[in-house]
C-alpha cells in the first residue's frame, strides 16, 4: 500500500504493510479489508483518540474496509479501537472512526475530477476539530494527487504496458475488471 510511505506523517504506519489484505466481490461491489491488532495508532488516529477522550498512546486495533461501487464511488470505513475491545465492532466509547468518501468523475480518457470528504463518528459537533481534520485530509489528498498524476503520466507514456498485479493490488485489479465489463456492455448496447 502507498499509505505507509506517502502518508507517513499522518495515517501511514509500517503495520499496514504487514497486515494481510482480503479482497472479495459482493455483486458489483469490490470490498478490500485490512485489520491490524495491538498496535500504536498513527498520528491522525492518535489525535482522534484524544478528542474522543481516549489515551492516544494506548495500543489499538485498526481497520480499513474499502468498498468500490462502479463506476466511480469509493467509501472507506477506517478507524481504531482500544486493543482487545472488539476492533471494528467495539462500542462507541472505546473507538474513533470515520468513513472517507471518494467520488471519481472522469473528464476525459486521462483526466478526472476527484471529490472527497469524510464523515466521522467522534465529536461531530466540534467545528474546530472539523476544520483541523479538513486541513489534514486536504494534505493527505494532495499527497494522493501527486501519486495519481505520476501514475497517469506513466499510463500516457506507456499505454500498452501491462500493469503489475501484486496481491496487494487485488482490489484495484477487480475494480478495473468491473469497469472494463461495464464499458464493454455499454459499447455493445450502443
Amino acid at each position: 500500500t502507498h499509505e505507509t510511505y506517502v502518508h507517513s506523517t499522518s495515517i501511514g504506519q509500517k503495520e499496514i504493510d504487514e497486515a494481510p489484505v482480503k479482497t472479495r466481490m459482493n455483486g458489483d461491489q469490490v470490498i478490500t479489508e485490512r485489520y491490524m491488532t495491538d498496535i500504536k495508532a498513527p498520528p491522525f488516529w492518535q489525535m482522534a483518540m484524544g478528542f474522543q477522550g481516549l489515551d492516544p498512546e494506548a495500543d489499538v486495533d485498526r481497520w480499513q474496509i474499502c468498498r468500490f461501487n462502479a463506476p466511480s464511488h469509493i467509501m472507506i470505513d477506517v478507524g481504531v479501537a482500544l486493543a482487545g475491545k472488539g476492533g471494528f465492532e467495539a462500542p462507541a466509547e472505546v473507538r474513533a472512526g470515520s468513513v472517507v468518501v471518494d467520488f471519481l468523475t472522469p473528464e476525459s480518457d486521462g483526466t478526472m475530477w476527484y471529490f472527497w470528504g469524510m464523515a466521522r463518528n467522534f465529536q461531530p459537533q466540534d467545528s474546530e476539530l472539523t476544520d483541523k481534520i479538513r486541513e489534514g485530509q486536504g494534505g493527505i489528498f494532495a499527497e494522493d494527487l501527486e501519486v495519481l498524476e505520476a501514475q497517469q503520466r506513466n499510463l500516457d507514456i506507456y499505454p500498452d504496458r501491462q500493469l503489475l498485479k501484486l496481491d496487494i493490488d487485488a482490489g484495484g485489479v477487480a475494480a478495473r475488471r468491473l469497469i472494463d465489463k461495464l464499458i464493454k456492455a455499454e459499447t455493445e448496447a450502443a
